[in-house]
């Protein structure tokens, strides 16, 4: 494996060397607005914390936001921006200042890209599980996944304990 520049430079948030030219398919925890520090100085940001705790938080800009806020139905708080799953890709061409850099960006379509929700995937059984017991219905659910009718019930059920 070769390793990415940027790994040099140590980060606390999710960057481009994390992901290194793939996508990466995650589900947002909750997001927090919080001050970071970053390359222009301090300031508040729009923080995706995700189910997968390997993985570091992400800064949301103003596009990648709107995205999330698109998949939350719309919901203009951060409080209601839970559980969402997200497919994150590299931008190669992002400007900054006057400079061409790498960014992170969230596929605008991912809605439309429902997962197969099985038993073999525990992780987004369990994501599953948490949005509902979060308010959310079955319908919100299939938005984001696919499942049959005995999968839907297992879902009910655990999320019912």
């Amino acid at each position: 494996m070769k390793t990415h520049w940027k790994k040099a430079f140590k980060s606390d948030y999710l960057s481009s060397s994390d992901i290194d030219g793939k996508d990466l398919n995650l589900t947002i925890k909750h997001v927090k607005l919080q001050e970071c520090l970053t390359q222009s100085g301090k300031k508040m940001c729009n923080v995706a914390h995700f189910t997968n705790p390997d993985i570091k938080p992400m800064i949301l800009n103003v596009g990648n936001s709107k995205i999330v806020k698109k998949f939350a139905n719309n919901a203009t708080h951060l409080e209601d921006w839970n559980n969402i799953s997200i497919f994150i890709y590299v931008d190669p061409k992002v400007r900054f200042g006057n400079d061409t850099v790498e960014g992170l960006r969230i596929r605008p379509s991912q809605a439309k890209q429902k997962i197969e929700l099985t038993p073999l995937l525990e992780v987004k059984f369990l994501d599953a599980v948490q949005f509902l017991k979060d308010g959310k219905t079955i319908k919100d659910l299939r938005m984001y996944y696919s499942f049959d009718a005995k999968m839907e019930k297992r879902l009910e059920h655990e999320a019912s304990l």
